[in-house]
């Protein structure tokens, strides 16, 4: 009888030090991996829910220096009927520009930007929008001049709604300007590929760099150029294929239902069967870089360590072969069929 109590005893003991181990002393429950604000992804945790943002709006997490930004290319009308509390509207066109062939502007040029809205190097920002690449777009020239801390709401404003949590309207409210930035310009850099030259550099360093095309398959085999500013169809010569859009407009394979990102390990198989894997050196592309950087972000949050965007794309690439189409080739159909066209 003695033995059995022991035992019972025993297990009693076991059983509540894995209950502690679970649940916490005192009943206080450990954060799972799923909660909204613990670091899951192997890589920064870039994709936060409304929920968190929510949090830190009512200063229920440690987030104390922080900033809103809502992206999208045009004036702030939208922005006026309804927005997140204390967001800032940022016009895409002061992150890039025609003039450089839509790629990012200088570092010093988005460090003023930044500054003017109180954001420095240590501030923790957040991005939203209704269109995810906007947004994406706009996190990755914050990310590139220096500003490490970056949020993306996954689903954008659209889920913020349909949480049902309060919108503001109106015109933003002013913010101080901050005085000093707090590192060099740009800081991240070496996530950017720049112009086709440069892309050749790389390319001459590592014969093996993968150029990833995130544009529609439509555009990928050069049967749309898919923008109205471009006549010429085609992709850079040895591009291959990261099914991304469906239309030069969206990125529509790297969302799920409720407009929430995919995670890499969920895109991954398709992008494998061109080649492109973790261990790549990969430089994703589209158009004009918009729908790259969606890609970037999806991959850099997943910890995925030698990737960039190739920010001149297609637009860039385009008027290189203009210029000089023996060193900058461009292949017409896909490159998988015996079709496909070399344009030298």
């Amino acid at each position: 009888m003695k033995n059995i109590r022991k035992i019972s005893i025993l297990f009693f003991i076991a059983i509540m030090t894995i209950s502690s181990l679970t649940f916490g002393i005192g009943g206080n429950t450990v954060k799972s991996a799923t909660s909204d604000n613990e670091q899951t992804s192997q890589g920064p945790k870039v994709f936060v829910s409304p929920k968190w943002v929510n949090k830190v709006i009512n200063n229920k997490t440690n987030v104390k220096n922080y900033k809103i930004f809502e992206a999208s290319y045009g004036n702030d009308k939208a922005f006026k009927k309804g927005h997140i509390p204390g967001a800032m509207h940022i016009n895409t066109n002061s992150v890039e520009s025609e003039k450089n062939q839509w790629n990012l502007l200088s570092g010093k040029t988005l460090r003023k930007l930044l500054l003017k809205h109180g954001v420095t190097s240590k501030t923790t920002l957040i991005v939203y929008s209704t269109d995810i690449n906007a947004a994406s777009r706009v996190a990755f020239a914050a990310l590139y001049t220096g500003v490490n801390n970056i949020k993306i709401v996954n689903g954008g404003y659209n889920n913020w709604k349909k949480a049902d949590y309060k919108i503001q309207k109106g015109a933003e409210k002013s913010v101080k300007s901050a005085k000093s930035f707090g590192s060099k310009v740009p800081l991240n850099s070496q996530y950017e590929i720049k112009t086709p030259a440069d892309f050749k550099k790389q390319q001459k360093a590592d014969p093996n760099v993968i150029l990833a095309s995130n544009r529609s398959w439509k555009e990928f085999t050069g049967k749309t150029s898919g923008y109205s500013y471009i006549k010429e169809k085609g992709e850079p010569k040895g591009a291959v294929y990261a099914k991304t859009s469906k239309t030069s407009a969206d990125s529509a394979y790297l969302l799920k239902k409720d407009g929430t990102v995919k995670s890499a390990s969920q895109v991954a198989p398709t992008w494998k069967e061109w080649g492109i894997t973790p261990e790549s050196n990969i430089d994703f592309y589209c158009g004009t870089g918009w729908r790259a950087t969606t890609a970037f972000f999806i991959c850099y949050q997943a910890g995925w360590k030698n990737i960039h965007v190739f920010d001149g794309g297609w637009y860039a690439w385009n008027k290189a072969h203009k210029k000089n189409p023996a060193k900058y080739q461009v292949q017409v159909g896909s490159p998988r069929s015996d079709n496909v066209k070399i344009l030298k």
